[in-house]
């Protein structure tokens, strides 16, 4: 009866054995298919990340070439109003027959003591 029981607890080990080893396998193709999924996705997040970067970089390379656009067009009206604001101004002390400012020899301005004395 003895011998009954160890067989019985052999067998009964043995099969726990097999039905763990099983499961450990089972639990590390598993794990093996997760971390091929995760290196996956993150190779996919890379790629990503690399084109939404090289779109970024092509977007700010449009803008900064737009900006200077911009700023060339509004310095060149801005050269435009002033050479037509001095002709005016030359145009109206003509007529007046005033100095216009623009003619008027440039003057220091004095610091505010002298310009109380004097």
């Amino acid at each position: 009866e003895l011998a009954d029981a160890e067989a019985a607890q052999a067998a009964e080990h043995a099969g726990l054995m097999e039905r763990a080893e099983a499961e450990l396998a089972a639990a590390r193709r598993a794990r093996a298919e997760a971390e091929e999924a995760a290196r996956h996705g993150q190779e996919d997040a890379e790629a990503r990340a690399a084109e939404l970067i090289a779109r970024a970089r092509v977007r700010e390379e449009r803008v900064v070439r737009e900006t200077e656009r911009i700023l060339r067009e509004h310095e060149e009206g801005r050269e435009e109003v002033q050479a037509h604001m001095a002709h005016v101004r030359s145009s109206l002390a003509a007529l007046t027959g005033r100095v216009s400012p623009a003619a008027e020899p440039a003057q220091e301005p004095r610091p505010a003591q002298e310009q109380a004395r004097g």
